[in-house]
């Protein structure tokens, strides 16, 4: 069973690198180093959000990171569950099931009332992984449009 910890400064190498695996297995180009600016942003203020680290002894081995938000809709905290990923080689050992564990515990201490997600097409491995922890799906399509930076 892998530990699970929430992450640190000196982890930062290590969960971009998770990260970037992560990216490159769902053909995402995103690119190192704004991927270790978010992991900066996010570890700069706790009200921002959360990531945890899975280790095997030493060794890092799945990440989790979680973002905290107020939509309107629901009218209270919430967190999104932005990344959860084990490296293939520590896959079928429970590991996702741990990260999500404690994702979810961190969530609820933070104060969140819910917890959403969104699941790449092609890996309806990880859509049985949520069901079983109660997640449902939702009748809504996600879209995205980059913006000019000014």
């Amino acid at each position: 069973m892998a530990d699970i910890r929430p992450a640190t400064p000196a982890d930062r190498e290590a969960v971009v690198a998770l990260f970037v695996a992560q990216m490159r297995e769902h053909d995402i180009p995103t690119p190192a180093a704004r991927l270790a600016a978010a992991f900066d942003h996010v570890l700069a203020d706790a009200a921002r959000g959360l990531i945890l680290l899975a280790c095997d002894g030493e060794q890092p081995i799945g990440v989790a990171a979680l973002s905290y938000a107020f939509p309107i809709e629901v009218g209270a905290r919430t967190a999104w569950l932005e990344e959860l990923y084990v490296q293939p080689a520590s896959r079928e050992r429970g590991v996702g099931t741990t990260l999500l564990r404690a994702a979810l515990e961190a969530a609820a201490t933070a104060g969140a009332e819910a917890v959403d997600l969104e699941v790449v097409a092609g890996h309806e491995r990880a859509d049985r992984l949520y069901a079983r922890f109660g997640f449902r799906r939702l009748p809504r399509a996600h879209w995205t449009r980059t913006t000019p930076v000014r």
